[in-house]
């Protein structure tokens, strides 16, 4: 196990470093609680050994900083001391620490409490994979694999503003498999779902890593593309449209109709805004006759 010791009395952190690599861990020691609390924030370190007593930034604060993060992985404190008082196991434990040893450390007591350390660590992990895999279903749409529609709207707000601060435009591409209910209707909702697939391949392979492909809903998709203008967004969805109509159910061929916005041409525009603009270009696309690809500012054109 990698433990981070904070330690300001040199002998002692030479004492407790080689203690714990002679049960078999790895240790860094640093000098005080200071230099400790830049480690955590820069690094992942999940085990924690502090003393208590330290200049400037002493264990308890150092414990209390480590709690407040927000949106970091747990990690596990144990707080050096000499004292033994209940008032002081109290404080401690308000600061936020999971453990105590008292100084001079024992080694066989120390190695037991690593090992309920690591036991508690190791069952924190499982619970942080299983709530990462937990968000990813909410955000991920069963069907095809890409990003659902809840997924979108928080990456788009976050890119929207992004792209305001720098400068930068923002693309959204809306694209609709033409004519789908009859896909369904002659050939079966089976049919339908393979198309879906077959489409949300096709985004993820064609579009960049920068870019996000969404499931929208029904036959809709929507492409997210940070840092493109609109003439890059339209040569993507026009490279789009091109491989989705070569692409042939075993039925018959599927093409699709694209609608373009891009942020830079109508700042100020929010988050429904924006896809509302991409939505008007679509259903121009379907106005002439599908199988097409229509930006938003081609409508102020008419």
């Amino acid at each position: 196990m990698k433990i981070l010791v904070a330690e300001d009395q040199e002998p002692s952190g030479l004492a407790l470093r080689k203690t714990l690599e002679n049960l078999g861990h790895e240790a860094v020691v640093v000098a005080s609680g200071a230099e400790a609390w830049e480690r955590i924030v820069a690094e992942d370190w999940r085990m924690v050994i502090t003393d208590w007593m330290m200049p400037h930034l002493d264990g308890p604060e150092l414990c209390r900083r480590i709690r407040n993060r927000e949106d970091a992985p747990y990690v596990y404190i144990i707080l050096l001391t000499g004292r033994d008082g209940r008032n002081d196991r109290l404080q401690g434990l308000a600061a936020g620490a999971d453990d105590f040893l008292t100084k001079p450390v024992d080694r066989d007591e120390l190695s037991v409490r690593l090992a309920i350390a690591r036991r508690i660590l190791g069952v924190q992990a499982e619970l942080e994979e299983k709530n990462a895999r937990l968000a990813e279903l909410v955000t991920t749409d069963p069907l095809t694999g890409l990003a659902n529609r809840r997924r979108l709207r928080e990456v788009l707000q976050t890119t929207t503003l992004l792209s305001g601060r720098k400068s930068q435009p923002c693309s959204v591409v809306i694209l609709d498999i033409d004519h789908f209910k009859s896909i369904n209707d002659n050939f079966g909702h089976a049919a339908g779902d393979a198309t879906l697939k077959s489409i949300a391949e096709i985004l993820k392979v064609e579009t960049r890593r920068s870019d996000l492909p969404v499931r929208y809903g029904g036959e809709e998709f929507v492409i997210l593309m940070p840092a493109t203008d609109e003439d890059e967004a339209f040569t993507v969805a026009e490279r789009l449209r091109e491989t989705i109509s070569v692409k042939t159910q075993p039925s018959q061929p599927v093409t699709a109709s694209f609608g373009i916005a891009t942020c830079a041409l109508a700042q100020g525009l929010g988050i429904d805004a924006l896809l509302d603009a991409a939505d008007q270009a679509l259903y121009r696309s379907k106005e002439r006759g599908r199988n097409c690809v229509t930006h938003f500012r081609e409508l102020s054109q008419v």
